[in-house]
């Protein structure tokens, strides 16, 4: 506080920082928008993508640009809003009175209860002001270009269930950064990141066993050249393989993928979108498995997780410096200093470390993704992996347009035909017969993807 008794305009300079980092974004955004608006195939391009196919997903590219941008627009101007009306401050008052409705005893030293409502309260105006662009985003735009599959039950489904599975880890979590918070002391940073290592760890261990499942059914892959195919991929990298799982993720959309995970016991997860894009060419799975298994092989899991835990250090002990800062709870509208609305406040305040940070991150990631091409490429799968990333491309209708600079900030992976250029991969080396697995035209798709729901 100055001399004068002023207070830092904490709230202020987030604002203007937030508007400046949008504008920046939209400038951006735009240049990318311009890219889609081009009729023009560049001449890398020719030869690898059908014509249909190239204008489709420039119209699509186009149409989630401006349904990001409307939807950035919307989030920020609700954002400047509650900063200037101390949103914030009155549902942290108002967590206390619902508190009292349900038991007039309550008062403002039950602060992990008041926590409790607050992260509640939160959660539902996140999810209400949310609804109406997710089911814009599915059931408008997905759906006219035919990879919509979901039913207006299931996006039902999924909502409920998300808020179950939230509750139920979130609640002991922030009772426990509760705690944390309250018995940390001068140490606070340090007890801080080790109840995030062990959050982290925890969800990694029981995400792919216990959450996913709750949203997908996993089925094994079934006996034939394919899983053979597979386990002797993971046999000679010496990687252990203990499953090989099809996920049903057609359920909701067309847009296919494939990854592996486990913290101990290693599995693979193929999506069955990829399996029926992919019919008849199982080569060019293996050539995508091979890059997944070369981020194992090169350790890129292990260094990003050990990056990551280094940051979240560093970022514990910037919260240790600043989580009792009476002057910032003044200027976003506190006169107590509750320690959630600490944590919720740091963050804000921290958002430009983190925008830098998340280059450095996109950066790394660009550069692993190189290293898992060429260790792919070492393992004589240079054209299956091409093949495949083509693949990948046209049926997701992938950004084949992109402009550089927006590509850099935004993107982990490099685009497309950087990629290819660094495998050394040329069009008339690959075979590319059948690419497009599906000769269905988009209103086709979109005709069968209606079908299938009703029968369902």
């Amino acid at each position: 506080m100055g001399a004068d008794g002023a207070v830092f305009p904490y709230l202020q300079c987030v604002a203007a920082f937030r508007v400046a980092l949008e504008a920046f974004e939209l400038v951006l955004t735009l240049r990318q928008r311009r890219n889609f608006l081009s009729k023009k195939m560049r001449p890398e391009m020719e030869g690898l993508i059908p014509e249909e196919k190239f204008q489709k997903a420039q119209a699509y590219g186009k149409e989630k640009t401006d349904y990001g941008i409307v939807e950035t627009a919307f989030n920020v101007t609700l954002n400047l809003v509650f900063y200037f009306t101390y949103f914030m401050p009155y549902v942290w008052d108002l967590s206390l009175k619902i508190m009292q409705f349900a038991k007039p005893e309550f008062d403002s030293s039950n602060e992990i209860i008041r926590t409790i409502v607050f992260c509640g309260v939160n959660y539902l105006v996140g999810v209400v002001t949310g609804i109406p662009f997710s089911l814009y985003f599915n059931f408008v735009i997905q759906e006219k270009y035919g990879f919509n599959r979901l039913t207006g039950l299931q996006f039902v489904k999924d909502l409920l269930l998300g808020g179950v599975v939230s509750a139920v880890i979130g609640l002991p979590a922030i009772v426990g950064l509760w705690y944390v918070i309250e018995w940390g002391g001068e140490f606070l940073w340090l007890y801080f990141w080790l109840f995030f290592v062990a959050l982290t760890f925890f969800l990694q261990l029981i995400y792919p066993t216990v959450i996913a499942p709750l949203f997908n059914k996993f089925t094994p892959l079934e006996d034939g050249k394919l899983k053979d195919g597979i386990n002797s991929l993971a046999d000679g990298m010496k990687f252990p393989l203990k499953k090989i799982y099809v996920i049903d993720g057609s359920k909701r959309s067309n847009h296919s993928n494939a990854y592996l995970f486990g913290l101990f016991d290693k599995r693979i997860v193929l999506y069955d979108t990829l399996l029926e894009q992919s019919k008849g060419h199982d080569e060019r799975i293996l050539g995508v498995l091979c890059h997944e298994l070369g981020h194992w092989a090169l350790s890129h899991l292990r260094k990003t997780m050990a990056v990551a835990l280094t940051h979240m250090l560093f970022i514990s002990w910037l919260y240790g410096k600043t989580s009792h800062n009476v002057e910032m709870f003044q200027s976003f509208g506190f006169s107590d200093t509750p320690h959630i609305i600490g944590l919720l406040l740091f963050s804000e305040i921290n958002a430009p470390l983190e925008s830098i940070l998340g280059l450095a991150m996109n950066w790394m990631s660009r550069r692993y993704e190189y290293q898992a091409d060429k260790f792919a490429s070492g393992m004589n799968y240079t054209n299956e992996l091409a093949e495949a990333l083509v693949t990948l491309h046209i049926e997701n209708l992938s950004n084949m347009n992109p402009d550089p600079f927006y590509s850099a900030y935004h993107n982990s992976h490099p685009t497309m035909i950087e990629r290819l250029s660094a495998l050394g991969a040329k069009p008339k080396n690959m075979d590319l017969t059948a690419v497009s697995g599906s000769k269905e035209t988009s209103s086709e798709s979109a005709e069968q993807s209606q079908a299938e729901k009703k029968e369902n």
